[in-house]
């Protein structure tokens, strides 16, 4: 009778041993995931913080005329890098037929961590991008009220060799080389029937989002990753220009 009562304590301290040690291994398996997931968030999130801080600062650039500005990003395991660039073209609908257009560049600058979500500063603007959609974390400078439309193009330049960095804080850099309004494009009234917006842009159903929204333009895509804007009956009008060289300071 002992006997069997010990070896049914042995099995019940087996199973029991087993259970504990089965549910401490799922929990530390889960648990590190969702941990490592939460630790990557943060990241990101840490990151469009900071990249709302440098478009600030490429907003006193542009807006306010400072001659340079540093923005400060911590990376840990993430990189910083420059993409191909994107284009924007301003055509003016003329009556006559004239049809005056403009077109620029704009390197982007992007974070990417450990996740598939990048922030991007493009433009002026900051997009948070990922393959199930993304957002406009900060709107790029334009403005569309009463008549009037107003569109700073923001031309980034990289300078220097880093076009991809990572670990530790990079500091990026930017300096004004050129500000100047498109004489073209400068109307206390506006000649044109319609301005037309030409954004071309891995990001450009962001673009079309935002310019839909903000600027009741009829958009539609007219190549791949090309959006095309156009903005009706425009009373007064001021598209300007300015390059920003930049690059990463390690």
């Amino acid at each position: 009778m002992n006997g069997n009562r010990a070896v049914s304590d042995v099995i019940g301290f087996v199973i029991v041993f087993s259970l504990v040690a089965a549910t401490v291994g799922i929990v530390s398996v889960t648990g590190i995931g969702i941990l490592q997931d939460a630790r990557d968030a943060e990241q990101v999130n840490n990151a469009e913080r900071a990249f709302d801080v440098l478009a600030d600062n490429m907003a006193d650039i542009h807006q306010e005329g400072a001659p340079s500005r540093s923005t400060e990003i911590k990376l840990d395991s993430a990189r910083l890098e420059v993409r191909a660039p994107v284009e924007i073209n301003v055509t003016g609908v003329d009556p006559s037929g004239t049809n005056p257009n403009v077109s620029y560049s704009a390197v982007p600058i992007v974070y990417e961590g450990r996740g598939d979500t990048a922030i991007v500063y493009e433009a002026g603007a900051v997009f948070r991008d990922s393959p199930q959609g993304g957002i406009v974390s900060e709107k790029p400078p334009f403005r569309f009220a009463d008549g009037e439309v107003i569109i700073p193009i923001i031309q980034t330049q990289q300078m220097g060799n880093a076009t991809s960095v990572s670990g530790g804080t990079i500091r990026v850099r930017a300096e004004q080389a050129v500000r100047e309004p498109l004489a073209e494009f400068v109307q206390r009234e506006a000649a044109y029937d319609a301005l037309i917006v030409n954004v071309t842009s891995p990001r450009y159903r962001l673009w079309k989002r935002y310019l839909e929204e903000d600027a009741d333009a009829t958009c539609t895509v007219t190549r791949p990753e090309t959006v095309q804007c156009r903005i009706d009956d425009p009373k007064r009008l001021a598209v300007t220009r300015t390059l920003i060289n930049f690059e990463f300071e390690i």
